[in-house]
């Protein structure tokens, strides 16, 4: 949410960003209520947990790396240092291969 409080910073002019954010509001309580807080925050590292639904709990570790370009950032994600996180990553990975 702060992180999208961010780019409507950078783009306080972007009709689609602001249809977006009344979208959001509009249709759920949640979103309207963190937003009104107003937390702004640039996105940095973190970790993701999520459930998918043919692996199970799968969880990542990203870092984002701002390249020198204004509004463009790269976003790594590897595998969190978990029991079954590479190995349920590299199955999901997989499925494409033939």
């Amino acid at each position: 949410m702060a992180f999208l409080r961010v780019s409507v910073g950078r783009y306080p002019d972007d009709p689609e960003l602001a249809a977006l954010i009344g979208t959001l509001a509009m249709k759920s309580e949640e979103f309207a209520a963190l937003w009104a807080r107003q937390d702004v925050a640039d996105k940095g590292p973190g970790c993701y947990a999520l459930c998918h639904p043919l692996v199970g709990p799968l969880t990542l570790d990203f870092e984002v790396l701002h390249t020198p370009e204004p509004g463009q950032v790269l976003v790594s994600y590897l595998p969190a240092p978990v029991p079954g996180a590479a190995e349920a990553l590299g199955l999901v990975g997989s499925w494409g291969l033939t």
